[in-house]
């Protein structure tokens, strides 16, 4: 396991104190964002995305507006791995030397996302898809066909007012036909994903963005792997790591199979169990989790909504952290970059 990546670069201005523990969403300032999209004139007659993320940031420096969006530091990281054109690589490479060569053929095609928001991260990283794939079809228009050139970005948003802000700001980027938002649970929406996209198998998704609510990260990738939407290829970045943190799904995609496995001989749990904290030492997550807490992986949220997630524990993974920073209240946090290697035979 690689130590977490700093980012080099000067922590942003810090526009707010640390939010974790009080109201900073959901409370009206969603809503207030799309209507200060709507009403810049310069944001009209598709002035490019780049103007877009700017008008979201600058909103967000505002008093209550803080915004949970995956911000600049983190985000620039995770677009280069959409971005960049590097040759098939295979076996156990290790993260840090050639993820970007772990994207087959060189480009990601199919991204799903997990928490739209306000539409922050789609903008950002699905603004590419179209100029690597002019000649693809786009969500709107998929057909059951397993052979057809299928591109575009899936977000599953729970909230009917995120996920109205998130398409509205899509809109004015230009990415309304690039994007398609899913509302409803995260949990039951992934298992009943394939029907819905007409997502025929063997097909997957290059790349996965986990950003919703932190106890469901682990369950609804076991989902994932069930339905094979994750398998061999896929990259997954799940974000917010650091900060607050999230022990069992750091546990789980840096776990062997065989722990994964033994842990399946266990019942699962039917209460909450204690929560691991994070290291004290910001030097010991090199060796965080890699034995555990798997056991609270057993767990099941209530917010899954009664879909638990078994997982395939033959899939091997090699993960990373890439740092950054809130871009709000600079405090430090990272993605765990994970790659899905192979299936390992048992």
């Amino acid at each position: 396991m690689a130590p977490v990546a700093i980012d080099e670069r000067p922590a942003p201005p810090k526009y707010h104190e640390p939010v974790q523990g009080t109201v900073y969403h959901g409370d009206g300032r969603e809503e207030a964002l799309l209507k200060h999209l709507q009403s810049l004139p310069e944001l009209q007659n598709n002035p490019g995305t780049q103007p877009v993320l700017d008008a979201i940031h600058e909103f967000g420096k505002g008093e209550n507006r803080y915004l949970m969006s995956v911000g600049d530091t983190k985000g620039t990281g995770i677009e280069k791995l959409i971005n960049e054109k590097k040759p098939k690589v295979s076996g156990q490479a290790r993260v840090g030397a050639d993820i970007a060569g772990l994207i087959t053929s060189g480009l990601m095609k199919l991204v799903l996302e997990l928490g739209s928001y306000v539409g922050y991260s789609a903008i950002c990283f699905a603004r590419h898809l179209p100029k690597l794939h002019p000649d693809s079809i786009y969500p709107a228009n998929w057909t059951g066909d397993v052979n057809e050139d299928k591109a575009g970005y899936i977000s599953l948003e729970k909230s009917e007012v995120y996920a109205a802000t998130a398409r509205g700001a899509l809109e004015l980027a230009g990415l309304g036909d690039v994007v398609k938002i899913v509302t409803g649970s995260s949990t039951p929406s992934l298992k009943n994903l394939r029907k819905t996209l007409n997502l025929p198998r063997p097909l997957k998704f290059d790349m996965v963005f986990i950003d919703h609510l932190k106890p469901l990260y682990t369950n609804d990738l076991k989902v994932m792997e069930e339905e094979g939407l994750v398998a061999p290829g896929t990259i997954i970045v799940a974000d917010n790591v650091v900060k607050p943190g999230n022990p069992p799904y750091l546990s789980y995609v840096r776990a062997t199979p065989a722990q994964k496995r033994a842990m399946l001989d266990r019942p699962p749990l039917k209460t909450q169990p204690a929560t691991t904290p994070n290291p004290a030492d910001a030097n010991d997550w090199e060796t965080a989790f890699c034995d555990g807490p798997l056991e609270e992986t057993l767990w099941t949220p209530d917010e899954s909504d009664g879909v638990t997630g078994r997982g395939d524990p033959d899939l091997v993974y090699s993960s990373e952290m890439i740092g950054g920073w809130d871009p709000y209240t600079g405090e430090r946090d990272a993605c765990e970059v994970s790659v899905c290697l192979r299936k390992e035979s048992n």
